[in-house]
């Protein structure tokens, strides 16, 4: 009887695990994040890679020292790189539409600037170099064959971002109100130079490159916080756009702030001085 009932529970832990195996399989990947600090990546997965390979390309972009946010929808990626306007996109895996997709990508306002390179995932070798010919037509920095190491991957993103960073500083506004050095992480506001703590700077260089938009609190949680559906207490985001908002006064800026009540923000410089 013992041995009948010890057997039984056995049977039964099996199922269990079994269950809770299959379970863990079903569930969505985790969307994995480096550093808040680091550059921003934005990874944009066909919907039949496997999960092997997808996490080990997060891995081997998390190696940059930068903040990956993976996405499967192209709708949701057309999203972030309006919202959170990151400094590159990778593709992980081809299909014929993609390139359409990245024409339409690069012909919308402030986006045509965005680099993106390409990692294979297809078997096939003919369709590897078809798809490698494809993205480099349509303007990929780089296409990494899916049978070729991952290193090559950090390498090529660690060699983009070095030469994005050494670029001529950045000059937001043409009249010289305002401008924005991203190397060294310099702001200067009709001529004075303010400091600014990092995330109050690239919160000002958003508003900076998206001159009389409305910006939404959700917009600057991401910003501030560095992913997508951050949670931020209002109180907290108003401090703030408060202390943003002053430290714009200070240097001359009164008024370029402005609250968009029910909606969120704008970013309104004058066009002259």
């Amino acid at each position: 009887m013992l041995l009948i009932l010890l057997n039984s529970i056995a049977v039964h832990t099996v199922h269990v695990l079994r269950a809770a195996m299959f379970a863990q399989m079903r569930n969505p990947l985790p969307v994995r994040t480096g550093s808040p600090q680091g550059p921003r990546i934005l990874l944009l997965v066909n919907a039949r890679t496997n999960g092997k390979t997808i996490i080990s390309v997060e891995v081997a972009l998390e190696r940059t020292g930068g903040q990956v946010i993976r996405v499967t929808e192209r709708a949701e990626a057309e999203q972030l790189v309006r919202r959170w306007d990151p400094e590159v996109l990778v593709l992980l895996g081809w299909s014929a539409t993609t390139g359409d997709w990245l024409r339409h990508l690069q012909f919308a306002p402030r986006q045509g600037d965005l680099p993106f390179l390409v990692v294979g995932n297809s078997a096939g070798e003919d369709h590897e170099e078809t798809n490698a010919v494809a993205a480099l037509e349509v303007g990929a920095q780089a296409y990494i064959p899916a049978g070729m190491g991952l290193g090559i991957l950090t390498a090529q993103v660690c060699g983009l971002l070095k030469k994005l960073r050494t670029q001529t500083p950045v000059r937001v506004v043409k009249e010289e109100n305002l401008c924005i050095d991203l190397v060294s992480l310099r702001v200067w506001i009709l001529g004075q130079e303010i400091h600014l703590p990092r995330r109050l700077f690239y919160l000002l260089y958003y508003f900076a490159t998206h001159p009389d938009e409305v910006v939404s609190n959700d917009q600057i949680a991401d910003i501030l916080w560095g992913g997508k559906g951050t949670y931020l207490a209002p109180n907290t985001l108003v401090v703030k756009i408060y202390r943003l908002r002053k430290i714009l006064e200070g240097a001359g800026a009164k008024g370029w702030l402005e609250t968009v009540h029910s909606f969120g923000y704008r970013f309104s410089p004058p066009k002259n001085v």
